[in-house]
């Protein structure tokens, strides 16, 4: 172990490369399979008749202990990654080298599912089907499985890999049970239903297959008999190919007796294997099995020295009573009598405390709800909600709801287990087999739990209002997520890996087969859909019913005894009301069902302690787990996924699942184990300010007081007017969104200081992170973390200290400048801001509630209050250069979406304006766009227009910021006029309407306009990437995939009638309305834009129109979205969305690799988006690294490469093109529609068409046409090159102007004419040098680079004008019918980059700052 003194000295050291911190401990009771025996040594042969305990786990799964060589030579540490910082390997920080041309590209049939009749609730799709099968088996429902199966055997076609592993889940499960009771008979069973279900039904049996029935006969049948029956399914496996042998030979299933068998079996084949014991030892002395224990935290780091621990006392026996002692007690004891130095001790029990809090949170929660009610029951007070807490209210529902979920249960097993006739429209058929693995304990805490969260964080038109579909929702898929938190299933998945790669390497060691040239002896993997995904899940019909039950018997049982005066005799009256009320309301026109929580609870969350109700998702107080997988990270028994899914899209998933096998990720998941490795503290000083006026009741900073001073707008008299009672109507509902908005503000914030206060004494705090589907990381604590509020980022610091320094010192007081709102002066002028208010910033640390206040007008109160008190710490030590400095300090981008357009454009202008280009001072585009709007609102104000007059004065750099911000990442105009409002009702809260100025949104409107207008003359150098980007948005939206292509042609040839998939069972037959449907489906626009970033995470837009889906239940029918791949692509979301989810993209590289290269150079990094913190010494060292990193990414040509993987993902496509009528290339397809229809002697109407729309005939007939072009045949080919088409016209006569493309909105454009005008210029440039590529010219010196200018904002501003005035050719369209027309999906040129090197960004300073 390091001792503590040069542990200080590693921490002052920040080039350092971090060495252990720590050594391990010895702690087998944390892994119940140590206490077991081990296997014996000498006998190779497993015992007959074992006994298994579980029915429904795999018994062929080694134990913990198999893995592991004696405990003297290697003590086992399940969490050696928490208490070691391992040693970062240098090429992680560097971007990885990778084909463009050959993206990941995840392959799932776009065709339609069959339609199944839901028959007793066992699903109705594929999908839901193996997701009932799954339950069933689960639960040891066989018969109902076979059913199902039955089913699925009907649905597909034999050899489709469904079918196959529904038929080997059956047998294993068989397999399962036959292990509580080992008999023939069970045997017998297994092999009758393999010869009559699985081999009559023609399913050809697969490696998995064998493998099971190899297992049942080693454990079922006798000796002699055993091994017969092997070598005869051995025999049967080797005709179907000898890589059915080789994947039954490296399965994992085996336990290591009886692999040890079935190698002894096959003396031809393999020598004489090593002994159980050496095999076992083996999982650990292999080098990539070594390195995946070291991984998974099963086995310490080589590198590190491991102490053994005497077995002797009772310091391990204290530990593990500390954990069994859970439920008893609230408080873990600390070991002291734990052979170990104390910081082992400190590092066993912040694990046990881990565990704690991830493996009981709902019980934990529910012992504390217990407490609080035994302490009341124990004071004589009973159940009046004025002096009751709330958490022994949630007890006493709790307690209510245990009796009518037991019946639930009950009833649902009932109804299974009786015949279906019985009850066949009982709707525990749909969700009996869940609830049968649910415990009531866990159903009452779950519903408790969640209805109170959403209750705090309720708001909406109905005050306090929770939508029940939401809820019901949230309800089922937290009884999903507590199913599938089965920590002993991912152990098994690991423990299983683990033999895999074992047991393939000595295959091929003990192989008496010489090849001359080494194969893959490893089952090759599945193709990967994303059905396989989702067996585990429970369907969203069901997760729904689920959800609506726990919240109808909620609503039943849930109740209140209020107490209130009575106004007339003055004396107390108590009664019991319903907590929650059902109530229907509207919203958007739509019938919404609401549960409503009683006037008194929202009360008294609001005002009281909220402790011990979120449960789950709480800081660590141990280093997260390393990501090692797609769900396998961060918590350590709490499953989380990696990739946050945007509205359970399931290609989000398969793509980043699919990338994290292939090892693309790698880099990504490692930048998100940096984040995770960071130590906070909570700020235990300004934590207690912050209680003072918490409990106090007063608002100060954003901290929100008890009594906000807002009164209820009067109602008017009786007899007033129809517009003053409307006027009133409006007042009422602004009162009443403010009044919900602070109500939900204050209950958030009351769990935010509730969360600081249970850490406030952790000498070490942790943010396991993940990432969204643009790769942006967020902590997954969602309640206290860096990224939130002004209150959470002041309550936290890191936990490690350094000392300041010089340098660090004089970032300290920059730091304090920026958080005042001084951020815009020179370095050294705020460093100057910061000693002129030295007496202020004393004040402030010294009496913060009760001195002047200095720090509440900072524009970051808390952080400021924080920064404030660690400089008087310095100051106040003797040396301040040497004082240990815990407080984060920021280095944030000046608007960063921006700054990526810049460098990828090249834009010299562009990069000036937002600090890529070295300068003595800082620019400001805030300021400068600020200044330009002031300008010509005080134009119009001189002229006389009413609003200009009425907010000239007013425009401020806040005013505009927000919109200037939001602008580059695709703000609407009315989104950006509802930010420039939020400004102005700030600015006048007290605005009453006028004659000429009705309402502050008309004048957010204008002021809107006038910052787009500032933003289009002052920063157009991203407009030519923007408009690219659009381009080739709008031609993916509106393209078919070369699938959809195939089957479109043969259901016009007559060769396909039938649109599903070919692993389905075509019908016998189909109705005429049901195959319209289909071939309807199967033309719909289903491709996404998916592209990869420069770290090869894969982006995939979620936005999709979704299909909807009624659910009866007995509370009210519920719609809820469903999600698929084959669901129609929402193009105006994904058009708008595309340009600022590429930049988040890039922004997100930009950070991971910069905290990569942080942790190498021994940094403590985290980050905010585009705002990045280390220590105040550190700052230099960042700066370098974050210069570095973003001039590394973009020296590569980011844009060129996403051309590059845009032509190889979507080859073979077409897509819909739109023409201008008046081109010369559309009036030729006009000229051969018309000859087509009357060649077929059918009209428009008859052919169900319009004019100038691009039939899907036409689709077919240029694959056909391709077809024949391809053919080896010549009269083929001739035929080929003699056929016309709508495509082989343009590909004739291509005329890229001609396209008349869906319109984006550009970064500043306005409907202005000079705004029209420069977007028409951008458009002209784009397809023009697609024309000129096109016709042989080339295309690289189609664009002018961009100016090297370096005039100020208002010169810059003048230079965008525009001399002459022209007719824009979408004006010209907009009178003329538009023409469309099937070509090959390709794309423009790229447009070339400008002449400013990004290399020159390493000297500028406020690059970050």
């Amino acid at each position: 172990m390091l001792a503590r003194a040069a542990g200080r000295k590693l921490r002052r050291d920040a080039f350092r490369t971090p060495t252990t911190l720590s050594d391990q401990l010895t702690l087998p009771w944390l892994c119940p399979a140590l206490l077991r025996p081990h296997s014996s040594a000498t006998s190779s042969r497993r015992p007959r008749r074992r006994s298994i305990g579980s029915r429904h786990e795999s018994r062929a799964l080694a134990t913990t202990a198999e893995l592991q060589p004696p405990p003297a030579s290697l003590p086992f540490n399940p969490f050696a990654q928490a208490w070691e910082r391992q040693i970062q390997a240098a090429e992680l920080s560097l971007l990885p080298s990778w084909d463009s041309s050959n993206p990941l590209v995840v392959r799932d049939s776009l065709a339609s599912l069959p339609t199944i009749r839901a028959n007793h609730g066992m699903g109705a799709d594929p999908v839901e089907l193996h997701q009932n099968l799954y339950a069933c088996l689960r639960v040891g429902r066989v018969e109902r499985a076979a059913v199902i199966i039955a089913r699925i055997t009907a649905l597909y076609k034999p050899s489709a890999p469904e079918v196959v592993d529904a038929h080997n889940v059956y047998l294993q499960t068989l397999l399962e049970l036959g292990l509580q009771d080992p008999t023939a008979a069970a045997m017998a069973r297994i092999e009758d239903w393999y010869r009559s279900q699985t081999l009559r039904t023609g399913v050809q049996p697969n490696a998995q297959t064998f493998v099971t029935l190899m297992r049942a006969a080693m454990s079922f049948l006798d000796a002699g008999a055993d091994e017969a029956a092997v070598r005869r399914y051995l025999a049967m496996a080797r005709e179907h190919g000898p890589h059915v042998v080789d994947a039954i030979n490296a399965s994992p299933e085996f336990s290591d007796e009886e692999w040890d068998m079935l190698i002894r079996l096959q003396p031809e084949e393999f020598n004489e294997p090593p002994s159980v014991a050496h095999v076992q030892s083996i999982h650990v002395n292999t080098p990539a099995g070594r390195r995946s224990l070291i991984e998974h935290g099963l086995v310490a780091h080589p590198a590190q020295p491991i102490k053994p621990v005497p077995q002797k006392g009772m310091g391990l026996d204290s530990l593990r009573q500390a954990l069994g002692l859970f439920d008893a007690a609230e408080q873990l004891p600390y070991p002291h009598d734990m052979a170990g130095t104390p910081e082992e001790k400190d590092q066993a029990y912040a694990y046990a405390r881990q565990l704690q809090m991830e493996q009981d949170g709902l019980a934990a929660a529910v012992q504390r709800w217990r407490n609080e009610d035994e302490k009341l029951q124990g004071i004589g007070v009973h159940g009046v909600l004025n002096t009751k807490p709330i958490q022994a209210i949630m007890y006493n529902w709790y307690c209510a709801l245990l009796p009518l979920f037991k019946k639930r249960i009950e009833r649902a097993k009932r109804v299974l287990s009786a015949p279906v006739t019985d009850n066949p429209h009982d709707e525990s058929h749909a969700y009996g087999v869940w609830l049968e693995r649910c415990k009531p304990e866990q159903l009452a805490a779950i519903t408790v739990a969640r209805t109170i969260q959403a209750s705090v964080r309720g708001k909406g038109d109905i005050e306090s209002a929770l939508k029940i579909s939401a809820l019901s929702i949230a309800v089922g898929s937290d009884v999903q997520e507590h199913l599938n938190a089965d920590a002993q299933a991912r152990r098994d998945a690991f423990l299983k890996k683990q033999r895999k790669q074992t047991r393939t390497h000595l295959v091929n060691s003990l192989s008496k087969k010489t090849l001359d040239t080494p194969q893959d002896t490893s089952p090759k993997p599945e193709t990967l859909t994303n059905a396989s995904f989702e067996k585990a899940d429970i369907p969203l019909s069901v997760r729904t019913r689920i959800g609506a039950m726990c919240i109808e018997d909620l609503l039943q049982s849930a109740t209140l005894i209020v107490t209130v005066d009575d106004p007339k005799t003055g004396m107390k009256l108590s009664r019991s009301m319903a907590a929650f009320h059902h109530q229907v309301g509207f919203h958007q026109g739509k019938k919404l069902g609401y549960i409503v929580p009683h006037h008194e609870l929202l009360t008294k969350l609001r005002t009281e302690s909220v402790h011990s109700i979120h449960s789950v998702r709480l800081p660590m107080v141990v280093e997260p787990k390393a990501w090692s997988s797609f769900e396998d990270g961060g918590y350590y028994t709490t499953p989380q996924k990696v990739v946050r899914q945007k509205n359970g899209d399931t290609a989000q998933r398969a793509y980043a699942q699919s990338a994290i096998e292939n090892g693309d990720m790698a880099k990504v998941l490692a930048g998100l184990d940096v984040l995770g490795r960071v130590p906070w503290q909570i700020n235990a000083p300004v934590f207690d300010v912050m209680a003072r006026v918490w409990n106090s009741g007063e608002s100060l900073g954003s901290l929100v007081g008890e009594d906000t001073g807002m009164e209820r707008p009067v109602e008017p008299p009786a007899d007033a007017t129809y517009q003053e009672r409307a006027m009133w109507g409006k007042e009422l509902q602004k009162y009443e969104n403010i009044k919900g908005g602070l109500h939900s503000q204050r209950c958030f914030q009351n769990f935010q200081l509730e969360t600081a206060r249970a850490f406030v004494n952790e000498k070490k705090i942790y943010f396991p992170h993940s990432v969204d589907f643009r790769g942006r990381a967020y902590p997954i604590p969602p309640i206290l973390n860096h990224i939130g509020s002004d209150i959470s980022r002041g309550l936290l610091k890191f936990a490690h200290g350094k000392e300041l320094g010089t340098v660090g010192l004089q970032w300290l007081k920059i730091h304090l400048a920026n958080l005042y709102g001084f951020d815009k002066a020179s370095l050294r002028e705020r460093e100057q801001f910061a000693m002129d208010n030295i007496n202020e910033i004393y004040d402030s640390a010294t009496n913060p509630l009760d001195g002047r206040r200095w720090w509440v007008k900072a524009e970051d109160p808390w952080q400021c209050l924080a920064c404030c008190m660690e400089l008087k710490n310095a100051f106040d030590s003797p040396d301040p250069t040497r004082y240990l400095s815990q407080l984060p300090v920021h280095q944030d981008g000046t608007c960063n979406g921006l700054q990526h357009y810049a460098a990828l454009g090249g834009d010299h202008a562009g990069a000036r304006q937002v600090n890529l280009e070295p300068s003595d001072r800082p620019q400001d585009i805030y300021t400068g766009v600020a200044e330009l709007v002031k300008e010509m609102v005080a134009k119009e104000a001189a002229e006389g227009l009413p609003l200009a007059n009425f907010i000239n004065g007013y425009i401020t750099r806040k005013v505009v910021k927000r919109t200037v911000m939001t602008n580059v990442y695709g703000v609407t105009f009315m989104g950006a006029k509802q930010q420039v409002q939020d400004q102005l009702f700030a600015i006048f809260p007290n605005f009453k309407p006028t004659e000429k100025v009705r309402s502050l949104g008309s004048v957010a409107l204008y002021v809107a306009y006038k910052i787009f207008d500032a933003l289009g003359k002052i920063f157009n150098g991203a407009q030519e990437i923007q408009y690219w980007l659009g381009e080739c948005g709008d031609r993916i939206t509106t393209s078919i995939t070369a699938e959809q292509i195939k089957r479109i042609q043969g259901r016009f040839e007559g060769l396909d009638p039938v649109v599903y998939d070919a692993k389905f069972t075509a019908p016998k037959k189909i109705s005429a309305a049901a195959l319209k449907k289909l071939n309807k489906n199967m033309e719909n626009f289903q491709t996404a834009i998916i592209w990869t970033t420069p770290l090869k995470m894969p982006i995939v837009q979620p936005y999709r129109k979704d299909s909807v889906q009624k659910i009866k239940t007995k509370i009210q029918d519920i719609t809820v979205s469903k999600k698929s791949q084959t669901d129609v692509i929402d193009k105006r979301k994904q058009l708008q969305a595309f340009p600022p989810n590429f930049i988040h993209s890039l922004d997100a590289t930009h950070m991971i690799l910069s905290a990569l290269k942080a942790s190498e150079m021994g940094l403590d990094f985290a980050a905010v988006h585009d705002s990045f913190w280390t220590h105040a010494s550190d700052i230099p060292n960042l700066n370098v690294i974050l210069r570095d990193a973003f001039v590394r990414m973009h020296s590569e040509d980011i844009i060129d490469r996403l051309a590059a993987e845009f032509s190889a993902r979507y080859a073979g496509a077409m897509y819909r093109a739109t023409l201008l009528v008046s081109s010369e290339v559309s009036q030729k397809i006009t000229k051969w529609r018309m000859n087509h229809r009357r060649k077929l002697g059918k009209t428009l109407g008859e052919l169900n068409s319009r004019q100038g729309a691009a039939s899907f005939e036409e689709v077919a007939l240029e694959s056909r046409r391709q077809e024949l072009l391809q053919s080896e045949d010549p009269e083929e080919r001739k035929k080929g090159e003699e056929m016309v088409t709508p495509t082989s016209i343009w590909l004739a006569n291509p005329d890229p102007k001609a396209l008349n493309s869906y319109r984006l909105g550009l970064i500043g454009q306005t409907k202005d004419q000079k705004s029209v005008d420069r977007q028409t210029e951008v458009r002209e440039k784009v397809l023009g040098a697609e024309a000129d590529v096109i016709n042989g010219e080339d295309g690289e010196e189609v664009f002018e680079a961009a100016e090297d200018t370096t005039h100020p904002i208002d010169e810059a501003a003048q230079e965008m004008q525009k001399p002459a005035k022209k007719i824009s050719p979408s004006r010209q369209a907009a009178d003329k019918a538009s023409l469309q027309v099937w070509i090959p999906l390709t794309f423009p040129p790229v447009p070339a980059k400008g002449g400013w090197d990004v290399s020159r960004l390493r000297d500028s300073k406020y690059f970050f700052s």
